[in-house]
């Protein structure tokens, strides 16, 4: 079943409420991959999609790791 453009949006706008608290969580474990991203947000480098899938696989990652 196809999006609806309201879904979207809602999904849009939840990664980037959550994208904060993700660069904050994953600054403790990789600061240097946490600038990085945030520099990349910062200077509209990247679209937050990108951005969150990439800060949530690198947490993921991590936690297989430990």
């Amino acid at each position: 079943m196809p999006e609806t453009a309201f879904e979207i949006l809602k999904q849009a706008a939840i990664k980037q409420a959550y994208l904060p608290v993700k660069l904050a969580e994953l600054s403790y474990q990789q600061p240097e991959e946490a600038l990085r991203l945030l520099r990349n947000w910062g200077e509209g480098r990247q679209p937050i999609k990108n951005l969150f899938e990439e800060v949530t696989d690198l947490l993921q990652n991590e936690k297989r790791q430990d």
